[in-house]
């Protein structure tokens, strides 16, 4: 992928030398409070140590329900709040983002703590995860077997998990809220406060490009305020969508200057964008009032359907394509992760009042029954109501990491 040149100021970019070191035992979002974390700055390591096991002795009742043929498989209480969750692409780990800075790695058959992806300038210069991107594994990619995360700090870290090291830093001059993964090139944006989406080579770790908004006040043609969430297109190499909280979804070709179309009346605030494996439809799942979640056609703009909640009215942070009839959501007030039948547009199943919004989640793998994989093509043969198609699913609530199945 080439692109006119153009001058920017680039980040700094740290490349972390390999050390011996022995293994380690929120940004703000609109309607929840501050996740920074409150660490004293002459508090030791072994006075944070005590005050976390102090406070996860005072555990609430749990008034967590389930409605629909869902089951909890796991779920594990975390030293902090958890942010963000990601599975990796074999599925065999699943990494939580804390409010401490610290991404925890479990395995995800036993939830054991495997890794503890910390270094001395996470413990320095503390600030929550934003976000865990897995670097997808292809011939494009040099390095596998990697988690990336972002800071509220605006440090951007690629950690080699089975090595617990740091490859490299960015440091980027704002509070960064994400990375997404270009799907096939060994690309990648980053965004966050600064209504800025930077375009990086994986490679060479340098900024390619910025997507910014033309100085036309009359146009609509890039974000006025923080970014929460972008989304590749599956299908086009150039094509990207973003959204955040100026109610807007902006549309950007890689080869076009700035965006070139958006819609309007969607408050994005976590990651609540997603495009159909086809890349014919878009979901926003919107912290808002009404219109919470919505099915859109790409090539038009188009709102193909507003869904409308079945009984609890829940604020969106997060939704996600999970198969081409599925998609899970969730969210806050009511605390809720929720999975829609887009056939029907009903609820198939859900789990509610949960004891924290629900920041993140991931679809982890295709669950073997009777011997086979659900694939694509035996999906579309079966019953459109039936959710045990719905992969494993992993998210996050207050200082809980959950993992549920759909039968």
């Amino acid at each position: 992928m080439h692109f006119a040149e153009k001058k920017y100021d680039p980040p700094e970019v740290i490349v972390q030398k390999p050390e011996q070191k022995p293994k380690s035992n929120a940004f703000g979002k609109p309607g929840a409070p501050s996740l920074m974390p409150d660490i004293e700055a002459d508090e030791t390591e072994q006075d944070l140590e005590a005050r976390i096991r102090a406070s996860l002795k005072k555990t609430a009742k749990d008034n967590t329900t389930i409605e629909g043929k869902l089951y909890i498989v796991s779920q594990l209480d975390t030293p902090r709040d958890v942010l963000c969750c990601k599975y990796n692409e074999e599925f065999d780990y699943l990494a939580a983002g804390g409010s401490d800075g610290i991404i925890r790695v479990y395995n995800s058959n036993t939830m054991e703590e495997s890794f503890t992806l910390t270094d001395k300038d996470v413990k320095n210069n503390r600030a929550p995860v934003t976000c865990i991107k897995h670097r997808p594994l292809s011939k494009t990619y040099p390095i596998t077997n990697c988690f990336t995360g972002t800071y509220a700090n605006g440090c951007v870290k690629c950690w080699s998990y089975n090595f617990n090291q740091c490859l490299y830093t960015i440091r980027e001059k704002r509070q960064t809220f994400g990375i997404t993964y270009h799907p096939r090139f060994p690309k990648f944006v980053t965004f966050g406060d600064d209504l800025k989406i930077c375009f990086y080579d994986e490679e060479s770790r340098m900024q390619e490009r910025v997507l910014t908004a033309s100085d036309n006040p009359d146009k609509h043609d890039g974000h006025m305020s923080r970014v929460f969430a972008a989304c590749f297109h599956p299908k086009n190499n150039y094509e990207l969508i973003t959204g955040g909280w100026d109610d807007t979804v902006q549309f950007w070709d890689l080869r076009q200057p700035y965006a070139i179309r958006h819609l309007v009346g969607v408050h994005i605030a976590g990651e609540g964008l997603d495009i159909s494996a086809s890349g014919k439809d878009i979901i926003t799942a919107a912290f808002q009032k009404t219109d919470q979640f919505a099915l859109w056609d790409y090539a038009s703009g188009r709102c193909i359907s507003v869904i409308e909640p079945d009984i609890y009215s829940c604020k969106l942070y997060c939704g996600k394509f999970v198969t081409k009839d599925f998609v899970v959501t969730g969210g806050t007030d009511p605390n809720m992760v929720r999975a829609v039948d887009l056939q029907t547009t009903g609820t198939a199943a859900s789990i509610n009042f949960l004891p924290g919004a629900v920041y993140s989640i991931d679809a982890g793998p295709i669950r073997k029954k009777d011997g086979k994989e659900h694939i694509n093509k035996d999906i579309s043969s079966r019953n459109k109501s039936d959710a045990s198609v719905i992969p494993r699913i992993a998210f996050v609530s207050a200082r809980r990491l959950y993992q549920i199945e759909f039968y």
